[in-house]
């Protein structure tokens, strides 16, 4: 298989959709899935035993014996270089931020056209997440309206003038690459920046950085 193909799990109790996710992912050339399952330990389980982990797990959260809750708290412990995709019906803005906070690369609702879940996938890869305009827009309004003091950073260490730039432009969806680019610095110095950048928020991924970015109130 050539190396530029995704490798996508799916996990949903509903075999009607899963059927559907699969024409979706097999209706484009560079993504390929390689697992599906029925719950989140299912999930683990059979994850647990691959040698190539997917890069990408689409996942339900109302699901019999371990929800897309708990399952994404594992993947992120266990397996935290592989993108969760959240994909359900569930349209709150607690559980949009709940499971961005814990993690999460990315947040659907399963009415999302096909084009969208498959950019999606190939987003959450090249740039560790994918925020749509709903999503994005439950974070603006919902963190911003329940921010009760002055945004004030968990670690007592201060953002630095230059890891301030590399914030802005990975808000900005732009890959490390890019960054690097723009910046003038090695791709290395950006992930360098990006780590110390998720120490100082407490974040796991880019998603968090952006995320906690949000809620900190650093964008504004």
């Amino acid at each position: 298989m050539n190396d530029t193909v995704i490798c996508v799990a799916i996990a949903d109790d509903h075999n009607l959709f899963r059927e559907g996710l699969k024409l979706i992912i097999e209706g484009d050339q560079g993504l390929h899935l390689v697992l599906e399952s029925s719950n989140g330990q299912e999930l683990l389980d059979a994850i647990e035993g691959m040698k190539h982990k997917p890069d990408v797990v689409l996942l339900d959260l109302k699901m019999p014996v371990k929800d897309g809750i708990e399952t994404t708290r594992e993947l992120k412990a266990e397996y935290p270089e592989i993108g969760v995709l959240i994909l359900t019906m569930l349209d709150q803005d607690d559980y949009i931020l709940h499971l961005l906070d814990m993690g999460a690369n990315g947040y659907l609702l399963k009415n999302s056209s096909a084009t969208e879940v498959q950019t999606a996938i190939r987003t959450v890869v090249e740039k560790d997440f994918y925020f749509n305009q709903h999503v994005s827009s439950v974070m603006l309004s919902g963190l911003r309206r329940k921010r009760k003091a002055p945004p004030a950073l968990n670690n007592s260490s201060h953002i630095t003038e230059r890891e301030r730039e590399v914030l802005e432009l990975l808000c900005q969806e732009n890959t490390t690459s890019e960054i690097a680019e723009r910046l003038f610095v090695s791709v290395r110095t950006v992930e360098t920046h990006r780590k110390h950048l998720m120490e100082k928020l407490g974040a796991k991924n880019t998603a968090g950085i952006v995320y906690r970015a949000v809620k900190e109130g650093l964008l504004e």
